[in-house]
């Protein structure tokens, strides 16, 4: 992730943003859940589990 972001601009905060994104936005969360059914959850709580 830190190959994207400006330095010193990623955060654990970011990434959790990020996260949340992955289930809140229709776009992001049809993305995921065409590999499968739940995706986008299990990938938002991967992330928190890393983060935390």
């Amino acid at each position: 992730m830190c190959e994207f972001w400006k330095d010193g601009t990623y955060s654990k905060a970011a990434h959790l943003g990020l996260a949340e994104m992955y289930v809140a936005d229709d776009r992001f969360k049809a993305y995921y859940e065409a590999v499968a059914p739940g995706a986008a959850e299990f990938l938002r709580d991967a992330i928190k589990a890393y983060c935390a």
